[in-house]
């Protein structure tokens, strides 16, 4: 089956990938939205399909709230005994892990370590029955990174047994900002993979030895080079059991996040060299069927809502009513929309498209619903009182333990005497713009084209939302449906 990179254009940030038996599963970061920590299937490698998270929510009551550039970091994904686990950590939590004996669900929650700055665990399930844990360090919560270190594990996977040993320092070798690493074990040689180097100049390392504590060598195993795809590394390492290896890994696209790339590995010089020869392919062929699917984005919420959306915190009953079709969001209060846990969103999955929204407003002073696209400069076309407006979101932040300053500014409004409205978003080339009106056919600009911005550690976001910015509660927006019109027009 041929594939062209990147394999998902979707925000599938920091990947891990395992297969058992004829079956691939990956997953991936998910911050502060909620339910967190994708898991998606595949039997081709290159086409898959979005069945479940990890985490249904995040058992703090800081994510009862948004809580950007917080959440899940780069988790790791296994099987092992008949049972799936994922290892995670928050930075400002600890080490978590879920298991599960199916993949979408439902999951366990095990708080298996209360520690501050760990991030990106991975569990290796050594051939002697040990069990270790490799895991790197945040600066930004402890002041030490481009460390990893090893830790032995009790047999279930669940306890951290010792204080662990430093198996990597990069500034011992040239490199910054060493993180996210993948364990393995492969031919009585243990491989931490691991990338180095910042996200957009970065590369991918591959580290062997003899022994889980090392010491280990190093190699650059690949590198952007002569190709277009800038850092291309942090992933996951996988045999496809027809006697090919491969590895995925992410690109960071700018506002359109992070979209995992699929490269063949080759073992035969004693190291994983990844694409051609250390340097990325543009695509080729798998060798496997091809495996139909793809990751849904619009919705008529005839089941509720779909797997495809997020909410921006843990999610909360009182913020939706499923009409099956048709979803009530209901005006939850909230100070700006940055800061609105109800703002439910999705990730892109490319690069131009549409969506349309049909909504019906029962509101009171001060309720809005919507369309907006995310962002730490974020734009919203919500219907409010006899209008129909236009806003511009700017978030500042004032460090890791004070809240973000969020300024809104109106930048244009019409009058809209009606509580039904369609509401558009157009995406073009990293630019949103919004139209409104009666049907499809005689839609108005609101405004003009506005440059898309990242979020937390992600890509920008397009959702719908209801919310209340004068403190009440009772009032809903009913949207009928969510329509993704996909196309590859510039303009």
């Amino acid at each position: 089956m041929r594939y062209t990179n990147p394999i998902l254009y979707g925000d599938y940030s920091d990947p891990d990938v395992i297969r058992v038996g004829e079956d691939f599963y990956m997953i991936s970061s998910s911050f502060t939205y909620l339910p967190g920590i994708p898991v998606l299937h595949s039997r081709d490698l290159a086409h898959w399909e979005l069945i479940g998270y990890a985490a249904d929510r995040l058992p703090f009551a800081r994510y009862d709230a948004p809580a950007h550039k917080r959440g899940a970091w780069a988790p790791s994904l296994r099987w092992h005994n008949g049972l799936f686990y994922v290892y995670v950590c928050l930075p400002d939590e600890g080490l978590f892990a879920f298991t599960a004996q199916d993949p979408a669900g439902p999951w366990t929650c095990h708080w298996v370590k209360d520690v501050i700055g760990w991030i990106d665990p991975c569990p290796l399930f050594d051939e002697d029955g040990s069990v270790w844990l490799v895991h790197a360090l945040a600066a930004s919560r402890i002041g030490i990174n481009n460390q990893l270190y090893v830790h032995q594990l009790s047999a279930d996977g669940l306890q951290v047994l010792d204080k662990g040993y430093l198996v990597y320092d990069g500034a011992r070798h040239g490199d910054v900002t060493v993180e996210g690493p993948k364990f393995y074990r492969r031919e009585g040689t243990c491989w931490i993979l691991c990338p180095a180097g910042g996200v957009i100049p970065g590369y991918q390392l591959a580290l062997r030895a003899d022994q889980v504590k090392g010491p280990y060598e190093r190699k650059v195993v690949l590198a952007q080079g002569d190709s277009p795809v800038n850092g291309p590394h942090q992933g996951g390492w996988i045999d496809d059991g027809k006697g090919r290896d491969w590895f995925i890994h992410f690109q960071d696209v700018g506002v359109y996040g992070r979209v995992p790339h699929l490269q063949p590995v080759d073992w035969s010089s004693g190291w994983p060299m990844m694409g051609d020869q250390g340097t990325p392919v543009p695509g080729g062929d798998t060798g496997l069927p091809e495996f139909k699917a793809q990751i849904p984005t619009s919705d008529d919420f005839a089941g509720g809502i779909g797997l495809q959306w997020q909410w921006q915190a843990n999610p909360n009953p009182a913020w939706m009513t499923a009409l099956k079709p048709g979803l009530r969001l209901h005006a939850a209060p909230a100070d700006s929309l940055f800061h609105a846990g109800q703002f439910l969103s999705q990730l892109m999955q490319r690069r131009n498209f549409d969506l349309d929204v049909r909504l019906t407003l029962a509101g009171q002073p001060g309720d809005q619903a919507g369309l907006a696209m995310m962002g730490y400069t974020y734009y919203y076309a919500a219907l409010t009182d006899g209008r129909v407006r236009l806003v511009r979101g700017e978030a500042t932040e004032h460090g890791l333990r004070e809240r973000e300053t969020v300024t809104e500014t109106e930048l244009c409004a019409a009058h809209w005497d009606q509580n039904e409205i369609l509401l558009r978003m157009r995406v073009r080339e990293g630019n949103v713009s919004f139209f409104y009106g009666k049907t499809e056919s005689n839609l108005q600009p609101l405004g003009a084209a506005y440059p898309m911005t990242c979020g937390g550690w992600t890509g920008a976001r397009p959702g719908i939302f209801c919310m209340n910015t004068a403190g009440r509660q009772g009032g809903w927006a009913d949207f009928a449906w969510a329509r993704f019109l996909p196309t590859e027009a510039k303009v």
